[in-house]
């Protein structure tokens, strides 16, 4: 089975932000490049439509809830 990458953006996200993504069976991507950009993702198993859609709105959803510092990582 492939996997689902999905909410790509800038920097590193919190432990919190992690807990959030397992808690509905996905896992958090905290990323350096070799230049020294951080970025960060998440990843489920590839369900295709509409379950992708359904995991990554749940995510997003529940990120939309913690306040900027309870969501940024270092």
């Amino acid at each position: 089975m492939s996997e689902f990458h999905f909410l790509l953006g800038p920097g590193h996200l919190s432990e919190k932000a992690d807990k959030i993504a397992k808690r509905h069976g996905a896992t958090l991507v905290n990323y350096t490049e070799p230049n020294g950009e951080k970025r960060h993702w998440f990843a489920g198993v590839n369900l295709g439509h509409p379950f992708d859609k359904q995991l990554s709105a749940a995510i997003r959803k529940d990120l939309e809830q913690l306040d900027d510092d309870e969501l940024v990582g270092d």
